[in-house]
């Protein structure tokens, strides 16, 4: 019994897997199907939620016992999970004010700080270098209508 309690946790992910995996392909049972050489909008999804479902099985049958019950993060940790927070929270807030070169180079800079080993220059560099292949690739290349600035 100790052994299917330690691993729990395996078995609920592993479940909430398979169960999410069976609503997909429920729901795309309901739009046509298609063929492998015609696909119809139902084909993805459905192939998708197949394959949550094979590997929801392989995560309940690989379950291995839990070698640490408790994990507390590290200071380390928090600082990493504070900058990226900081890193959604001012891409979200500054993506449709200040437009997409501002909002990436902020997200980017932002997250690339949780990393203790990284400089700010090195920071400042990636966050910039990112912002403008990202307009290169979405402005120019894609022609998508983004808000440069």
């Amino acid at each position: 019994m100790r052994y299917v309690i330690d691993r729990l946790e395996d078995y609920i992910a592993g479940l909430v897997t398979g169960v999410i995996g069976a609503f997909i392909i429920t729901e795309g049972l309901t739009y046509r199907m298609g063929s492998l050489h015609s696909m119809g909008p139902g084909y993805f999804p459905v192939i998708l939620g197949a394959i949550m479902v094979v590997l929801a099985l392989f995560m309940v049958i690989s379950a291995k016992p839990a070698e640490i019950a408790v994990a507390r993060p590290e200071g380390g940790q928090l600082r990493g999970m504070a900058f990226l927070a900081a890193a959604f929270a001012g891409f979200a807030l500054t993506v449709e004010s200040l437009g997409m070169l501002v909002s990436v180079t902020l997200a980017v800079f932002l997250a690339s700080l949780a990393n203790r080993q990284t400089t700010l220059v090195t920071a400042l560099i990636l966050a910039v270098g990112t912002a403008v292949v990202s307009a290169l690739v979405f402005r120019v290349g894609l022609g998508l209508q983004i808000k440069a600035f």
